[in-house]
């Protein structure tokens, strides 16, 4: 089941990992006060790390979802071939 829709499955990943970065970008960057570009980076790569580590989450998540839709469905044509 995890073979299909592998594009589906990395658009949600590549949306989830930017949506999540830049969110966490946002709070982090409203929180702290950067003032030297290290801080700037520092904010950046958390929230990228972060940001990489909620989506790998998320995505596995949805990932598993869309397994069991997809084997219901299967399952459901099965059952209506007989």
């Amino acid at each position: 089941m995890s073979d299909q829709f592998p594009v589906a499955k990395l658009a949600i990943h590549v949306l989830a990992s930017v949506g999540v970065s830049k969110v966490l970008n946002d709070i982090i960057s409203n929180n702290v006060n950067v003032s030297t570009t290290a801080d700037a980076v520092k904010v950046w790569t958390g929230s990228l790390v972060i940001g990489s580590m909620i989506a790998e989450h998320a995505s596995k998540h949805v990932n598993g979802r869309m397994d069991a839709v997809i084997a219901w469905n299967e399952s459901r044509k099965a059952a209506s071939a007989q």
